[in-house]
């Protein structure tokens, strides 16, 4: 089910919001993974035009999250969704990936880099490893090529390297994960910190931003 078209973009078309970025510890829409498998999403909005109604874009927000719920025994919640100093912030907890995934229509996995080869993810895409990005060496066969100095990996390296988890996020979003990031996408992401991803993607493109972890 695309939702996330009728929270996000349709709200955007009918109240003529321009996606932008943040939340209260975010600086740019982000998706962040918990340890318990919940998915929280980060959105905010401009709100400054004289037009918008802050009242009409809340109880847009709930309704389409509780007509979802109607016809689905997961679990969402919407945990922010108020308008402050001009700015729409909206944040909603979602039981699972699965969920994510389904009130979103986007794509969204976690579990190991197995698990996700075997739920038809392809690894056939660089990979920019966080040794490379802090300067350090990686010990490992490199494809020829940089991105911002860093060499490129092959995901069939980071396949052998069975132990690790990845999360995949179908959308250019910031990304959070409840562990240490190794490697990421190269043409979709990079690291910014032990935990945290920005996208490099266009925002609002149909990308995959890996995100791999221990």
């Amino acid at each position: 089910m695309k939702k996330k078209a009728a929270v996000l973009c349709v709200a955007a078309v009918s109240l003529g919001l321009l996606a932008s970025c943040g939340s209260t510890s975010v600086t740019e829409n982000t998706v962040e993974l918990k340890k318990n498998g919940k998915v929280i999403e980060y959105t905010v909005e401009d709100f400054s035009a004289s037009y918008y109604d802050a009242d009409e874009l809340t109880e847009f927000v709930d309704a389409q999250v509780a007509s979802y719920l109607e016809d689905s025994d997961a679990t969402v919640k919407v945990t922010k969704n108020e308008v402050e100093e001009q700015t729409a912030w909206v944040t909603i907890e979602y039981d699972s990936t699965d969920t994510y995934a389904d009130f979103t229509g986007t794509a969204c996995f976690s579990g190991s880099v197995v698990q996700a080869q075997a739920a038809g993810y392809d690894f056939d895409v660089n990979f920019v490893s966080a040794d490379d990005e802090t300067g350090e060496e990686e010990e490992s066969s490199v494809i020829e090529g940089t991105v911002s100095g860093a060499s490129y990996l092959s995901g069939s390296e980071i396949l052998e390297q069975d132990d690790l988890k990845v999360l995949i996020v179908g959308t250019a979003v910031d990304v959070i994960v409840p562990g240490t990031v190794r490697y990421v996408s190269a043409d979709t992401a990079a690291i910014t910190g032990k935990s945290t991803v920005t996208t490099t993607a266009e925002i609002n493109s149909d990308v995959l931003v890996y995100v791999v972890y221990e």
